[in-house]
Parts: structure tokens; C-alpha cells; sequence
């Protein structure tokens, strides 16, 4: 009899731990959640913000018409990085060849005033204190107005 009450005890005393410890599993991953949860808004917000800032001084250049927030944002993400982490990191002879025009000395590349624009705001709103660098590498480019 004593056997018996004895496992029983095991039982209740086992069982209350494994309940403590699912419930201590269970809290860490909803901390966890919760804390993933919260960057990524801010992380969105940042996102949405800088894309709305964009398009309103793409629109208000007249460059870039169709482009949305959705799009800015998709492209773009929150830093932009495809095009800051050239400019920060510095351009390479070989990529101001390309960014100028003829590289190869065969066919130019048309670099319309609008490209030049637009990329510009871009740097503005994403990475500002790499505009004095933008704007030094355009300097020499003799971008081509566009029409209607």
C-alpha cells in the first residue's frame, strides 16, 4: 500500500514539474514572438515612412509617376542598401565606367535627367549623408532630358 501512495506522489510531484516546465517553454516562446513581433513593426513603420516620403518628392519632381509606396517599399526595404552600400563603401573606377555611360568605348548608355533625379531623391531619403558622394559621381555625367 505504501508502494502505491509512494508512485503516487512521483506522479503528482513529476507531473506538476512537467506542467512548470511547459508552461516556462510556452512563456519564453511568447516573450520571444512578442519581441520579434514589435521590431518588425517598427521595422515596417520605418519602412512605410521613407517610401511615402519618397514617392511625394518623386511625384513633386514630376519623376517617376507610376511609382507607389507598395513599390518603393519592396524595392527598397528600410536602407536602400543596394545603392547606399556602394556609395558608403566607394565606387570603383570600374563602376563609374559603367554608371558614366561607355565603358567599353562601343555603345553609349542614354542617362536621362530623370534617372539622375530619381536616384537622387532615393539617396536623399535612404542614406542623406551620402549625397555629397551621389552627387560628385553624376557631376560629370551628361544626362539626356526626356520629353513627353
Amino acid at each position: 500500500m505504501r508502494a502505491h501512495a509512494e508512485r503516487s506522489y512521483r506522479r503528482v510531484v513529476a507531473g506538476r514539474h512537467r506542467d512548470a516546465a511547459r508552461g516556462a517553454v510556452l512563456l519564453g516562446v511568447l516573450v520571444l514572438v512578442a519581441a520579434c513581433s514589435s521590431t518588425g513593426a517598427e521595422e515596417q513603420a520605418t519602412e512605410e515612412a521613407d517610401a511615402k516620403t519618397l514617392v511625394s518628392a518623386a511625384h513633386a519632381a514630376g519623376v517617376a509617376p507610376g511609382l507607389t509606396v507598395e513599390v518603393a517599399e519592396s524595392l527598397y526595404g528600410t536602407s536602400a542598401s543596394q545603392i547606399c552600400d556602394v556609395l558608403k563603401d566607394g565606387v570603383s573606377s570600374a563602376e563609374s565606367m559603367l554608371l558614366s555611360g561607355n565603358p567599353s568605348g562601343r555603345r553609349e548608355k542614354l542617362v536621362t535627367t530623370d534617372a539622375v533625379t530619381y536616384e537622387r531623391l532615393v539617396v536623399k531619403t535612404y542614406c542623406p549623408d551620402e549625397l555629397s558622394t551621389y552627387d560628385d559621381l553624376v557631376a560629370d555625367i551628361d544626362a539626356t532630358k526626356t520629353t513627353g
